[in-house]
């Protein structure tokens, strides 16, 4: 994940997706990939369209694709 990508948060909890319904989409500030460990899923820090900034795991987001 880049800097600067757009993102949605994505899962199949619907309580947390009623959560995030207000704040997607969301712009990628920095991350960070995994280590390699079975742990550490990696992470992003979002600022998302509510303009609140949220650290996120990586395997919640999905890149937008505009064509």
């Amino acid at each position: 994940m880049k800097k600067g990508e757009i993102v949605h948060f994505y899962t199949s909890n619907s309580t947390w997706l009623r959560e995030y319904k207000g704040r997607n989409p969301g712009v990628v500030i920095s991350s960070k990939d995994p280590n390699g460990s079975d742990y550490d899923k990696g992470h992003a820090v979002i600022l998302w369209a509510d303009g609140c900034i949220t650290r996120e795991h990586l395997t919640y987001l999905k890149v937008v694709e505009y064509e």
